[in-house]
């Protein structure tokens, strides 16, 4: 099951929700907008692809702040005392705000049509829509295989052939090992939903012994790529592109790599509303998103900056037409599922992950 429209267009009472436009007024305090992202190199690139050229061309201040967490979030709703204009979030935490009525319809009216039309409607929701796709991929040393290269989650998970080290994610965090390690014991990627969490935790505890590591941030498994902790690992392919660029000696694949979005969204209650949809527009447009492409190896939502995109820079991002069938989009609206004792799979993959870690 893909995460599309008809998943995400439901309000906390369950009822469907048309691509609306709010229909009360919202007070403004000022030329600004907040904006909440997840700071370091990747927001280094917003501010100078999105944030600084929206000042240019609206006057409207953005002031920065960072870690949309989903708790913090929540708190600043329930609290009455919102913050934030506009939060880039993953989209498990988007399902669950909307779930949870956190977050404001975006006015879609307010758009130029031809800019929406634009952007890949697999990112279009009602209370959200797309900014960057990012894979993250099977990354590896370069010197140690005696130039073999592992083509795929079935090569990582045979040792024999590809010996040493390896770092995966642990289930705690937002891209988890399940999808890799389903795919590693043979699972084409198009059958890997529904992912039968058992009989992933069967395939992690084969390789269980090679894992040095369990990686928290996504910074950890390109560090010890680096380091030689590890010669194979999990890691976001924009920044194992970016050491590649600088001389390491490493390199990934886009087969089945884990390809997820972030999205633009505005918190309930947000002060600027008015511009913050102003600069979800401007975002939208497919100049802003060639211009983080060139700063940041992170795919466009729009496929018109592709075509601002020069061919060699654009074969090393997401989505683009060479790899786009190769990539596992990950199924966010699976995850958010609840069973019959109403916890997601999220909810569960954390109880056995948790079981696991200690066996």
């Amino acid at each position: 099951m893909k995460l599309n429209r008809r998943d995400l267009m439901v309000t906390s009472s369950g009822a469907a929700l048309a691509l609306a436009t709010p229909n009360i007024l919202r007070a403004q305090t000022g030329g600004r907008v907040v904006i909440c992202s997840w700071g370091g190199a990747f927001m280094d690139a917003q501010r100078e692809a999105f944030f600084r050229p929206f000042t240019e061309a609206t006057g409207i201040e953005v002031v920065e702040t960072t870690t949309p967490e989903f708790a913090r979030i929540r708190a600043m709703v329930e609290s009455g005392n919102t913050e934030w204009d506009v939060v880039n979030i993953v989209p498990s935490d988007y399902l669950a705000l909307v779930k949870l009525d956190m977050l404001e319809p975006l006015d879609y009216g307010s758009f130029d049509p031809g800019i929406l039309a634009g952007v890949d409607e697999q990112v279009i929701f009602p209370y959200g829509i797309g900014n960057s796709f990012y894979s993250e991929a099977i990354a590896f040393s370069t010197t140690a295989f005696n130039g073999r290269r592992p083509e795929s989650w079935v090569d990582v998970w045979d040792t024999e052939r590809f010996p040493g080290p390896r770092m995966l994610y642990s289930a705690e965090w937002v891209i988890r090992p399940n999808e890799g390690a389903i795919m590693g014991l043979g699972t084409a990627k198009d059958a890997v939903y529904p992912l039968d969490l058992d009989r992933s935790y069967e395939a992690l505890t084969q390789i269980r012994e090679n894992v040095v590591k369990w990686a928290n941030t996504p910074a950890m498994p390109v560090q010890a790529l680096v380091d030689g902790e590890a010669v194979i690992v999990q890691a976001p392919a924009n920044r194992i592109q970016n050491i590649k660029e600088q001389g390491a000696p490493v390199d990934y694949i886009w087969n089945q790599a884990l390809t997820q979005y972030d999205l633009w969204s505005i918190p309930k209650d947000a002060p600027n509303y008015d511009n913050a949809m102003r600069f979800i527009e401007y975002a939208s447009r497919p100049e802003p998103g060639a211009a983080i492409a060139m700063i940041q190896p992170v795919g466009p939502v729009t496929a018109a900056s592709f075509g601002m995109i020069p061919p060699e820079r654009a074969a090393v991002l997401p989505r683009n037409r060479e790899n786009a069938d190769k990539l596992l989009l990950i199924d966010s609206a699976w995850w958010a599922e609840t069973g019959p004792d109403n916890k997601t799979n999220i909810e569960r993959n954390i109880e056995l992950w948790n079981r696991w870690s200690l066996q």
